[in-house]
């Protein structure tokens, strides 16, 4: 849809930015508002990626927050209203995805992902560990890597442009100034690790998305009118941006409280499981692992009070 100007001349055509609270609600979002995507560029500190088990072993209250981990999965398995669950793929094609990370947050998952592995697979060299990542993740998952910083945002406005049909997608932990105010905080150690948000302000003006989706801001944060979250917002606003919210919850504590219990899930159930059948599910057999994950969730979360 296009705005016209008072003298009748033809504007550019409306832009929305919508908000919400967890990363694993974008996904419905963007299978609800263009059938014909082409593109997805999607920046985050971390990437969500999910490589076995079956996130409706969680308790229905969960599972929102649960699926958070797994957002980048899910926007390679998009159907008609949303990401298809399990192994099955859904029919047509599917958009790009390019995830937009930090370098050395990338290197952080690949050692993450070396530390699970045998001693016999394992990569003693960080830089051909990272590069095998990359390449598992685009060959195997379809999803590239794009490391910024160092590299420039600015770069990927000429494939934006190229593209009919994109969706930036923004988890706000992405940015260094809303590291007080994301769901997921980042230690720097030094400066320069996370990107900052005028960049990314930088990259929106000159790339102009039809849609933003932007995700992992506290409650607390999206209320307050003085909060960096606000600023973002209000510099998109000035850019002619329609804001939008769907999904937010009503507070942080229910957020934090979920987030914690899968943590724990993961860590003491999910982790050691898939440590355990790592070598069978490197060649492609899950069975077994999600077997022993359903039976573990089911009592786990029964001891933490959850109707399983």
């Amino acid at each position: 849809m296009f705005n016209r100007t008072a003298r009748g001349s033809v504007s550019r055509p409306e832009v929305r930015a919508i908000i919400h609270s967890i990363h694993s609600q974008v996904p419905s979002t963007i299978a609800s508002l263009d059938n014909s995507l082409g593109l997805i560029v999607s920046m985050d500190s971390h990437l969500d990626v999910s490589l076995g088990g079956d996130d409706r072993l969680y308790p229905r209250e969960l599972r929102t927050i649960a699926r958070r981990t797994g957002a980048h999965t899910a926007f390679r398995h998009l159907g008609p209203t949303g990401p298809v669950l399990g192994d099955e793929m859904p029919g047509g094609s599917q958009p790009r995805l390019i995830v937009v990370m930090p370098e050395r947050m990338l290197a952080a998952h690949a050692m993450d992902v070396e530390s699970q592995l045998p001693r016999s697979l394992r990569i003693s060299n960080l830089q051909d560990s990272i590069s095998s990542s990359v390449d598992f993740l685009k060959e195997r998952m379809g999803i590239e890597v794009y490391q910024s910083p160092p590299r420039s945002l600015l770069s990927l406005v000429r494939l934006t442009r190229k593209t009919r049909g994109w969706i930036l997608d923004v988890d706000v932990d992405y940015m260094h100034e809303m590291q007080r105010e994301c769901y997921t905080r980042i230690i720097e150690r030094e400066t320069g690790v996370l990107q900052t948000m005028s960049n990314v302000l930088a990259f929106i003006e000159e790339a102009m998305p039809g849609t933003i989706t932007i995700s992992e801001a506290k409650v607390t944060a999206i209320r307050n009118p003085k909060s960096e979250f606000s600023n973002f917002v209000a510099e998109l606003r000035a850019m002619g941006y329609l804001i939008e919210e769907r999904g937010i919850f009503t507070s942080d504590t229910e957020v934090l409280k979920g987030i914690s219990v899968c943590r724990e899930f993961y860590r003491k159930v999910s982790r050691a499981l898939l440590t355990d059948h790592i070598q069978t599910m490197m060649k492609g057999d899950f069975e077994d692992f999600r077997e022993q994950e359903e039976i573990a969730a089911k009592q786990f979360f029964r001891d933490k009070g959850y109707s399983t």
